[in-house]
């Protein structure tokens, strides 16, 4: 972390830190003037387990016993490695995880999930796409032929999540994104003049879109529609109108957003609504779009010293998903402010690899949780994320006249890394997204 990004994160903390004095800020920053590159994983976790420059919480409560179990536990894992904390990634193992569970019928626990089949494929295929494996014929021919059933109404009641079940937002966006996995294009070009109809339908007078008929407005619904509309070219302005207004008014008193106006703020609204400006902007959100300073200041506070990885909340714990949903504002809020790198890639990435993946295969919550599909989806993209450095694409010709500043988004690929870099805004890797947006521009040229 170099000396400019760390008096900047300094700056925009002290707010939240004021027991610290003006002389510990100036020994902070020199502790962190150090190349990152010429540590080691030993020297990093031995930071990691260092003394806390915010003074613990010391009132008792059912999350701060939590947190001191889940503290202890970690600090045992990575203590237990001593010198050797260079993580293996079981690739194999990972790649056998989704396989089995992609062709297997699922155990009867999973009934809770019926209405998440979309999810569900959503999950294990982009596991496969991070980790750099193609996905076979057969496998798309199953996948198609699954998320077509799901389809209502050839796409003028949007796409549930199972037979029989009401076109819903979230489900659409994860069925999408599968079918753009499998490249089922002939698919999505059917249904997006029906999609664009049916999200029409589905926006309210403020702004935002309601999930379903008779549903729910958040951030979460409101992301779900961009995305869709953005990757089938179908975004007009008459779809985005007042939309940013409305994700701006759910911006809380601590900087994150919540998932509608008044209310907590949360890592995954977050997510949404930060995405969701550079899906409609054509440049950089400024302080008149939403108080930058304040949300980067709390996205910063999400990741914990000791573990290295993220948490959703304030006084919350961390969580393996997080590493996507809270990581991946970090590229784009680095985009808005200039400022590499706002939060400590490496330290996420050992929390990662030797807290929340299973030698067996398939990633978890944190020590002490089972592996599940949505978090071995997100914790890969979280590890993306931190093994991959983003940056804006100069304008051109190309990209600037149509294109949202979310297609200016580009990646310095890690050759070392373990994944290949996802997009921060779409949740899917960035070749299959330019995939995509070019095919379906060129159909809608024909």
């Amino acid at each position: 972390m170099s000396h400019k990004s760390a008096a900047y994160l300094l700056q925009l903390m002290r707010g939240n830190m004021g027991s610290v004095s003006d002389g510990q800020f100036e020994d902070i920053i020199k502790s962190l003037n150090v190349e990152e590159s010429a540590k080691s994983i030993a020297e990093k976790v031995t930071m990691m387990l260092g003394e806390p420059p915010v003074m613990a919480e010391e009132y008792s409560s059912e999350t701060s016993e939590a947190q001191a179990e889940v503290s202890s536990r970690i600090e045992r894992i990575y203590k237990r490695g001593g010198s050797n904390l260079k993580a293996q990634f079981f690739l194999d193992k990972h790649l056998d995880y989704v396989e089995h569970n992609l062709h297997t019928p699922l155990p009867s626990p999973y009934v809770v999930l019926d209405a998440n089949h979309g999810w569900m494929l959503y999950w294990l295929l982009n596991s496969y796409a991070v980790m750099n494996h193609e996905i076979d014929e057969k496998t798309k021919s199953l996948v198609k032929d699954k998320i077509r059933r799901h389809i209502v109404d050839d796409g003028r009641g949007g796409i549930g999540s199972g037979v029989g079940q009401i076109g819903h937002c979230a489900s659409t966006y994860a069925s999408v994104l599968a079918l753009v996995l499998v490249e089922d294009w002939e698919t999505l070009l059917e249904i997006r003049n029906n999609l664009y109809k049916w999200f029409m339908s589905l926006k309210q007078p403020d702004g935002s879109f309601i999930m379903h008929k008779n549903g729910e407005s958040d951030t979460r619904s409101t992301y779900c529609v961009l995305v869709v509309a953005s990757l089938l070219d179908i975004l007009t302005p008459e779809l985005s109108h007042n939309t940013l207004g409305w994700v701006s008014s759910c911006q809380t008193y601590e900087g994150g957003f919540a998932g509608c106006p008044n209310t907590e703020a949360h890592g995954g609204y977050s997510y949404c609504a930060l995405a969701s400006y550079f899906l409609v902007l054509s440049q950089t959100p400024t302080n008149d779009d939403f108080d930058i300073n304040s949300f980067t200041r709390w996205s910063v506070m999400r990741q914990h010293q000791l573990e290295g990885g993220l948490s959703g909340r304030t006084g919350k714990l961390v969580d393996g998903c997080y590493s996507y949903w809270v990581g991946a504002t970090f590229p784009l809020l680095e985009a808005i402010t200039s400022f590499h790198p706002l939060f400590d890639r490496e330290a996420l990435e050992v929390y990662i690899l030797k807290c929340c993946q299973l030698e067996s295969g398939g990633f978890r919550d944190k020590p002490g949780k089972s592996v599940d599909f949505y978090h071995t989806n997100y914790v890969l993209s979280g590890l993306s994320i931190a093994q991959h450095e983003y940056f804006l694409k100069e304008e051109t010709d190309e990209n600037t006249t149509e294109d949202t500043i979310a297609y200016r988004l580009a990646a310095n690929e890690n050759p070392q890394a373990y994944t290949v870099a996802v997009h921060p805004v779409i949740g899917i890797p960035i070749d299959a997204v330019e995939k995509c947006r070019k095919i379906m521009r060129k159909k809608k040229e024909e």
